[in-house]
This record gives structure tokens, sequence and C-alpha cells, in this order.
């Protein structure tokens, strides 16, 4: 996790001069609710009760310039043990 962690701070600059200014500007997927669920989130990781950590939007971390590919794939890992559902990220749009 704390290498994950330390791959996004290290990565921000790069990700916000390519335009990706927040986690709302990343590109994401979407698993409809009769689907299996992407990721399951650990009680211990989840942010909320109401939370039950099926995860069904996955939030990418899109191909940069300047940014690696093992710098992408720390950041990917990292980024999936977030619990999007209780954040309430629960769309595939965009921020428009």
């Amino acid at each position: 996790m704390w290498v994950g962690e330390a791959a996004m701070q290290k990565s921000i600059l790069t990700l916000r001069q390519a335009g990706y200014d927040s986690i709302s500007d990343l590109p994401r997927i979407q698993q409809r609710y009769r689907e299996k669920a992407l990721v399951v989130i650990t009680p211990a990781m989840r942010i909320c009760a109401t939370s039950n950590g099926e995860q069904r939007v996955q939030v990418l971390i899109p191909v940069v310039q300047g940014l690696s590919q093992k710098q992408q794939q720390l950041m990917q890992q990292y980024l999936e043990q977030v619990d999007w559902q209780g954040l309430k990220l629960s769309s595939a749009e965009r921020r428009q």
C-alpha cells in the first residue's frame, strides 16, 4: 500500500500536466449490478458502514507520457484498494 501511495505522490504532477487534475478526471469502467463486482474491498478498508465493499467502478490510470509502466501499475494497484462505493463514486462518467 505504501509503495502505491509513494507512486501516486511521485506521479501526480505528471498526471496533472496531462490534464488529469483530480480522481474525477481519470477514466473509469463500470460493472453492472447483476454481474460480479470488479473488486471486493475487505471490511477494514471500507470507508463507511453502508458500503458492502463491492466495487463496480474501477478508476483507471491512463498511459501518459513521462509515466513509466511500473508507476502506472503501482498506482492502479493502489486505486484498487479504495472504497469507491463508500466515497459515492458510483458512475462511470467522468466529470465535465
